[in-house]
């Protein structure tokens, strides 16, 4: 494994902390295209709630109080690609907290937190295993989703946003949620099309510790989670590790270009988080070409989405999935699109 202590975080942040904010994205943008802070330097904002959160492709972001709502403004001097998304993502899975918790979840056969591509933090249910974990629990690769899952449970988002001056980009905005409280509940109407439902650090941890306890009671055996047990968190604890990690992913993200070498080893790395890897799956992207009902030129246009199916095999540099299709057409470069197991 490449070392990513190599990327240490000295300068101080500028931060600026709302209780209540539409979007910190949003704030922050508008703060930098209105010269109310320094483009040349990184800048953050955060909120306790708010009233306009936003995802990819303009999803609501449900953001009750008690969770991390973060945006990292950052100046860019190279090509921003859908790579930086899954470097973030990558990083906030080596949080040390989400690490202590991946161990012990693997001791009792759960599935580890990981990233779904390509802006998702969290875990698909898979049913009890009555085999003994196949991996040391020293370990943080995730364990292998098998066909009995179920809906994808996410933990966190990342929203990147460019900022442009004078049509180039010349930095990028980072927004990042994490449920640390308070998941909410998800509806048909609020989940916006997508298969996943929300969860909270605790209400994982709260998970971790009852399949222990169920573990030791069936066993007569002590698991020791009891020596190592997780606290459970607060929000305003997370802020300067979640910064200091997203400010680790950018420097590393800026590195590639010159470093081949460490965008090679992270293409490897990033395989052990990857909770998609090696799974079917099936891709719904809109069709940017309307198709024409016959016989009706005056008929509106209807643009009908595109489907893909097959089997996930990694990323590819520029951060686009790569699917073995299953209609013999051999690999695919996936860049958009909403994404679910089969």
């Amino acid at each position: 494994m490449y070392s990513y202590s190599n990327f240490t975080i000295n300068q101080p942040i500028a931060h600026h902390h709302l209780a209540v904010c539409s979007s910190t994205n949003s704030e922050l943008m508008q703060s930098v295209n209105t010269a109310k802070i320094d483009p040349s330097q990184p800048y953050m904002l955060t909120a306790g709630m708010q009233t306009a959160g936003r995802g990819q492709r303009a999803r609501t972001w449900q953001s009750p109080i008690g969770n991390i709502y973060l945006s990292l403004y950052h100046p860019l001097q190279v090509p921003l690609s859908g790579l930086l998304s899954l470097v973030v993502g990558f990083h906030l899975t080596r949080l040390p907290i989400i690490q202590q918790i991946n161990r012990q979840r693997r001791a009792v056969g759960l599935p580890s937190v990981g990233v779904k591509w390509a802006n998702d933090i969290g875990y698909y249910d898979v049913r009890p295993s009555s085999q003994p974990p196949t991996q040391p629990a020293d370990q943080i690769l995730p364990q292998p989703l098998r066909t009995d899952r179920s809906s994808f449970n996410k933990l966190a988002g990342i929203l990147i946003e460019p900022v442009l001056t004078d049509n180039q980009i010349t930095g990028v905005i980072v927004g990042v949620g994490i449920n640390i409280e308070a998941a909410p509940l998800l509806s048909k109407t609020t989940k916006e099309g997508m298969d996943y439902q929300a969860i909270s650090l605790t209400q994982i941890i709260k998970e971790t510790q009852l399949a222990h306890n169920r573990q030791d009671n069936k066993n007569h055996i002590n698991t020791g989670l009891n020596n190592t047990a997780v606290a459970f968190p607060r929000a305003d604890d997370l802020y300067r590790p979640v910064s200091a990690t997203i400010l680790r992913a950018i420097n590393q993200f800026m590195t590639f270009k010159q470093d081949p070498y460490s965008l090679t080893e992270f293409i490897k790395d990033y395989s052990a988080v990857n909770v998609l890897a090696g799974h079917q799956v099936q891709i719904i992207q809109q069709s940017l070409t309307p198709t024409k009902q016959a016989g009706a030129d005056t008929a509106p246009q209807v643009f009908e989405p595109q489907i893909l199916e097959g089997k996930v095999t990694g990323i590819n540099a520029d951060g686009s999935l790569q699917l073995q299709s299953n209609n013999e057409v051999g690999m695919i470069n996936v860049y958009t699109g909403t994404i679910r197991v089969i």
